[in-house]
């Protein structure tokens, strides 16, 4: 199995969009790859236009992330689905989904979400990250 992954215009970024499937409501998700990071969560922004809200969450922890103090809750147990290269349906099932407290919040400001598919993601799925920045390609794959 490969599942394509985007590079931004810059070629600085990778990103992959999914559906997680939660409790029979499917949200889509655009997540940017991040190896730096240990955790895999998605923003509450994205997550409360599916009535998902941080309030009914159980906080797991807080993670430091860019000199921010974030909170993470507890979603839990979800199913990703991605297209394989082929434009099939990967399903892959995550026990430790979490969703991100947005940290800050000014008037007049336009938020733009950002959720993240960390290390964590990789370790547990036993995913590899292929990448060849001058060539933008990258993919996850479960071959060796």
């Amino acid at each position: 199995m490969k599942i394509p992954l985007d590079f931004n215009k810059e070629g600085n970024r990778l990103s992959v969009i999914a559906t997680v499937n939660f409790s029979g409501r499917c949200i889509p998700v655009v997540f940017i790859v991040d190896t730096g990071s240990p955790e895999t969560f998605v923003d509450e922004f994205t997550t409360s236009k599916f009535r998902i809200l941080t309030k009914n969450l159980q906080l797991d922890h807080y993670m430091i992330m860019g000199g921010t103090k974030i909170a993470l809750f507890k979603l839990g147990k979800v199913k990703i689905n991605f297209k394989d290269i082929n434009g099939n349906l990967a399903s892959i099932d995550f026990s430790n989904l979490k969703v991100a407290e947005t940290a800050w919040k000014r008037a007049g400001m336009i938020y733009s979400s950002i959720s993240i598919l960390g290390l964590d993601f990789l370790a547990e799925t036993k995913l590899s990250l292929f990448v060849n920045p001058s060539k933008k390609e990258g993919y996850l794959t479960d071959e060796i």
